[in-house]
């Protein structure tokens, strides 16, 4: 009797072990069924051996995370513009929460609401982003915006649509422009100072050079016969100051001739050095100069101005030339040269001048290049300290740059940089 009731008991459990069993596979069919119709969205991956299935509810609430944390406005709207979503971070642009923009329309929010219309027109031609100014909460405040609109059709019946805030972007735009307009406002400034001032040197010029021509001619026409020696000596010492002042204003209207730019054409500055050697064949006769071209260039460059670079540097170098060695003067250009100046190997020819003068400390180096500047007493040598400032600003004109080296008593290095064109 007892073995009867203990059997019954087991087959009632195995009974109902067995509808649960039925129960899951059905359930288990059911979703499998879903998936394979397309009802349900889901991934299976399997891991060692054991498949787990990840629904769309894992994935939508994945994507919707993503949404509520992008730094981007995000809505869906239906055609007509009625805000089906928007995340938390359009409701920051606007300044309103998201319960009371959803159910309103979308223009509402446009400062000009007849934008919205041409907007949904444009996307059947695949025009789908524009710029818009919003309104917010307080009336008095906007911003610009890109807004992107992506049809959802026929997947979802709505629009997508992305909101990026150009605030920051439209006020670094303005400030580029306030920066433009006011240098172009000092360059306008420079240049009729440049103006002005180049006017003014050649007006001085011509008001200085006719006295000074002036006090020469006369100071000639007096006869010497009636002075004493002490006389003389202060008339010649009149003469030379005249003549000394009147070179001053010839070097300073051919400083500020060399700030306007030149029409540029080939030059050989082999026949421009060979120009310049005749100019100086008197004082290189005197001095027993040599002059030693190696390879030299044909540049694109104003060849007045070349003629006045290379007879300032050829003269200095003769000038400053030692007492018991005749001038030696080398120029050529250096190839594969490792430049003083950042990035200008690959950019920029060298041509070097280099003389076995008396040379210069190394603390006169940067001084040279100073108008009026001077390393010399006047009674050591001539000159006004304005040919090397001229030989910078001509380098300047032509976009490059001149650089010196120089050692006492063994002599002096220019290197002469010109861009490639």
């Amino acid at each position: 009797m007892n073995n009867l009731q203990d059997n019954n008991t087991n087959i009632e459990s195995l009974l109902a072990e067995i509808a649960s069993l039925k129960e899951q596979l059905y359930e288990s069919n059911s979703i499998v069924d879903a998936i394979k119709e397309g009802d349900v969205d889901a991934l299976v991956v399997n891991t060692n051996g054991t498949p787990q299935l990840y629904s769309l509810e894992t994935a939508d609430y994945t994507f919707r995370l993503l949404i509520e944390k992008f730094r981007q406005g995000a809505l869906s709207i239906s055609r007509n513009g009625l805000i089906l979503y928007c995340n938390d971070y359009f409701s920051q642009l606007v300044g309103l929460p998201s319960e009371k923009i959803i159910g309103n329309y979308l223009y509402e929010y446009f400062h000009n609401s007849d934008y919205f219309v041409p907007l949904i027109e444009a996307l059947k031609y695949g025009v789908t982003t524009h710029e818009i100014v919003f309104k917010t909460e307080n009336e008095n405040k906007t911003f610009p915006a890109y807004i992107a609109l992506t049809d959802l059709e026929p997947a979802v019946q709505g629009i997508g649509i992305v909101i990026t805030d150009l605030t920051e972007k439209k006020k670094h735009e303005d400030a580029l422009l306030r920066n433009q307009k006011e240098l172009e406002e000092k360059i306008n400034e420079l240049n009729k100072t440049n103006a002005n001032l180049e006017e003014f040197i050649h007006v001085i010029s011509h008001d200085l050079k006719e006295p000074l021509r002036k006090i020469v001619m006369y100071n000639g026409r007096i006869d010497a016969s009636y002075l004493s020696e002490a006389d003389t000596k202060s008339m010649n010492v009149m003469k030379l100051s005249a003549l000394r002042l009147n070179s001053l204003v010839d070097d300073l209207v051919s400083y500020s001739s060399h700030t306007a730019q030149e029409e540029r054409t080939e030059v050989n500055l082999v026949e421009i050095i060979s120009e310049v050697s005749d100019d100086l064949e008197i004082i290189m006769t005197d001095k027993k100069a040599q002059i030693e071209i190696g390879k030299l260039p044909i540049l694109r460059a104003s060849k007045v101005q070349m003629r006045q670079l290379f007879s300032n540097l050829i003269s200095n170098a003769i000038k400053y030339s030692k007492t018991d060695r005749h001038p030696l003067i080398q120029i050529s250009q250096i190839d594969n040269f490792e430049s003083e100046i950042p990035n200008h190997n690959d950019q920029f020819i060298k041509i070097q001048v280099k003389d076995n003068g008396i040379g210069m400390e190394k603390s006169h180096l940067l001084k040279i290049f100073t108008i009026f500047q001077r390393l010399h007493a006047k009674n050591e040598y001539s000159g006004n300290g304005i040919g090397l400032a001229i030989c910078k600003k001509i380098m300047e004109n032509h976009s490059g740059n001149i650089t010196v080296e120089s050692k006492l008593n063994e002599g002096t290095t220019f290197n002469l940089y010109f861009p490639i064109l």
